[in-house]
């Protein structure tokens, strides 16, 4: 489940009716019902391999504490050696930062594991998410500038990195209400899916009212002008997996799917599940006008991107996800050092700054 997002409504779309609309309400059910494990068994011939991996509290409290540590597993060897000093106090200063990164370097050797072997099992590559979110909004600070991973060192710096995972941890159920949370405890799992390489151009949201689809959006906020051609086609092909898969098989009565439809347009793929509720990205339609939707009188359409303006005035020439890009003095940090070297100087930061604070305190 996407952290709550700025809603991108084009103008088209835009309903001047000054009637005010209830949003439909959400239960916790409804969330758990979304969560990856929940519906993975049931989905898994319509959908990618993937592998669930329980997590720890400790590894929960890790990924919600501050500072990004990181194991050394997959971590890239770091270009330049750093200079050797005769001066002995200048060492024993270095050391005494090297111990401080060690002892704060995260240890969970059975999720690295687990990891390392859905590494080997599909092929490579993995791409990963917690129960609702994947970390898309921290896909910049990879080097591969995607959610591919290949090591336990990707995995954990793209999760530590983004705020749709602590959307996850920390905020899940808010939309819910106060009365309306998990009765039990909620245990949080890290999902390691089959790395594809996937046509942008071919993802599309579906949105479903009381058991019926009202509405298709194209994904990938880009002008493809091929879509314009088979947009019937396309429609056509998600309502019939809707009606052979998703119909009778999610319990949701009110609920969002992300498919794949493959390039020779052959299978449709389920992607994820997401609540009915304006934490999702309603894309090219707009939350108000979707709780309005009334299946007996209105017509639902699939709405892709016409023309290059309209693209262009979605978009904003701003980077996706650029509010949750680091702050300028990170930046800095970095001083055009690649991810690891940036990692390892940002860890040394850290621990620097820990030892400075132990010593004020001692004064």
């Amino acid at each position: 489940m996407p952290a709550p997002l700025e809603e991108i409504i084009p103008s088209t779309t835009i309903d001047s009716t000054p009637d005010d609309v209830s949003p439909i309400p959400v239960t916790a059910q409804d969330i758990v019902n979304c969560s990856f494990a929940s519906w993975y068994e049931r989905f898994r011939p319509v959908t990618f391999k993937s592998k669930v991996v329980p997590l720890s509290t400790d590894f929960v409290h890790y990924l919600n504490a501050d500072g990004i540590y990181l194991p050394t597993d997959g971590a890239a060897a770091t270009i330049e050696e750093l200079d050797s000093s005769d001066d002995d106090e200048a060492n024993d200063s270095q050391q005494n930062q090297d111990d401080n990164v060690s002892k704060i370097t995260p240890h969970f050797p059975m999720i690295e594991q687990a990891i390392r072997q859905a590494v080997d099992d599909f092929g490579g590559a993995v791409f990963p998410k917690l129960n609702w979110s994947s970390p898309r909004d921290a896909a910049w600070i990879s080097t591969t500038q995607s959610l591919k991973c290949s090591s336990p060192f990707d995995v954990f710096l793209l999760l530590k990195s983004s705020d749709f995972i602590n959307h996850d941890l920390n905020h899940a159920f808010e939309v819910c209400g106060q009365d309306q949370q998990p009765e039990n405890d909620i245990s949080y799992d890290l999902v390691l899916r089959k790395w594809h390489d996937l046509q942008p151009s071919l993802e599309f949201r579906c949105f479903v009212k009381n058991k019926e689809i009202i509405g298709i959006s194209q994904r990938d906020m880009t002008y493809y002008g091929f879509l314009i051609d088979i947009q019937q086609e396309l429609e056509t092909k998600i309502y019939q997996f809707f009606e052979d898969y998703i119909h009778d098989g999610f319990s949701n009565t009110n609920y969002v799917f992300d498919v794949y439809i493959q390039q020779d347009r052959q299978k449709v793929w389920l992607v994820d599940f997401n609540p009915f509720a304006e934490t999702t990205d309603a894309l090219l339609y707009s939350w108000d006008e979707l709780n309005k939707f009334d299946i007996e009188n209105d017509d639902p359409e699939i709405r892709i991107i016409e023309s290059t303006p309209e693209a262009n005035a979605l978009n904003c020439n701003a980077p996706r996800f650029a509010a949750n890009m680091v702050p300028k003095d990170v930046i800095d940090l970095s001083d055009g050092r690649s991810i690891a070297e940036f990692a390892e100087e940002f860890q040394r930061a850290m621990a620097l700054s820990a030892t400075q604070q132990d010593d004020d305190d001692s004064d």
